[in-house]
């Protein structure tokens, strides 16, 4: 999930109630989300078949521990500033409401079947 695209184009009350939504959804599919995890994520080559294909990668950057569905809502916020800044503007990043920690995804690289 890629939650930068419209940061933008959001004001803060709607920013607030789509980090509500994703927190009630994952509790709903999931199970209540214990961690945010935040990692760099790029496209690695894959091979040539299928006139070539790509796999994303995530390089972990912080796993942060939540206790409450309004303080991940505060936390995602916070986070969302932070990566929308001119400091972190070249790289891709990933925020995730999740139940574990952040670690280098995919832990085994995909083939071509």
């Amino acid at each position: 999930m890629h939650t930068l695209t419209c940061w933008e184009q959001e004001t803060p009350i709607e920013r607030t109630e789509r980090f509500g939504y994703w927190y009630d959804r994952h509790s709903e599919f999931e199970e209540e989300p214990t961690t945010i995890t935040v990692h760099e994520v790029w496209d690695a080559y894959g091979g040539p078949e299928e006139g070539g294909w790509t796999y994303e990668c995530g390089y972990p950057i912080e796993t942060i521990c939540i206790f409450s569905r309004s303080q991940a809502i505060r936390i995602l916020h916070e986070l969302h500033e932070k990566y929308n800044t001119e400091e972190y503007e070249d790289k891709t990043y990933d925020i995730c409401l999740d139940r574990a920690y952040a670690r280098f995804y995919p832990e085994v690289r995909p083939h071509y079947e």
